[in-house]
């Protein structure tokens, strides 16, 4: 089978890896790397922060009270970092899409944390596919993919960073 590089298009995948060599799988999983949509923001409200900081059962003074958060040397109430997770599901305009495989397994996630995101500050997340590989598993050759996000603020500082594995069969 000579498969042409298709990734990166919206719709269902039309390749079976069983049918791809491992260099073409390669060449599918290269065609991933790079940008992934145009970066995506949205407002952090206090009330975000309040919920999420409750939802975690964390009482640290400085998710609630703005006085105690300066108190601390923070410019403003702090988010709690489960919120990324808020930013990261409500900036969706490009999902990771494929052209082979039918699964996709979540492999793990891991972060960096820098700059504190405050309420008053509007975070912008921009991902970029920075890694590819095959591995070899049990059931055959499956595409690992790795997915870099970071969050800055207004101020352009770095707030965060999410590295996510995706395994694709």
């Amino acid at each position: 089978m000579n498969a042409t590089p298709a990734a990166k298009v919206h719709g269902a995948a039309t390749l079976r890896v069983e049918d791809l060599t491992p260099e073409q799988l390669q060449a599918e999983l290269k065609a991933l790397e790079g940008p992934l949509g145009p970066p995506d923001s949205m407002p952090v409200d206090v009330l975000s922060i309040r919920r999420m900081a409750l939802a975690v059962e964390d009482l640290d003074p400085i998710h609630y009270d703005e006085a105690a958060a300066r108190a601390r040397g923070y410019r403003g109430i702090v988010a709690p970092w489960p919120l990324l997770w808020l930013v990261f599901f409500n900036c969706r305009e490009a999902p990771l899409t494929f052209s082979f495989g039918k699964a996709t397994l979540h492999g793990g996630d891991s972060y960096e944390f820098h700059e504190p995101l405050v309420a008053g500050d509007t975070v912008t997340v921009s991902a970029v596919v920075s890694e590819t590989s095959v591995k070899q598993g049990k059931a055959g050759a499956m595409g690992v993919v790795v997915t870099r996000r970071e969050f800055r603020n207004q101020l352009g500082q770095l707030c965060a960073v999410m590295h996510t594995t995706n395994l694709r069969r």
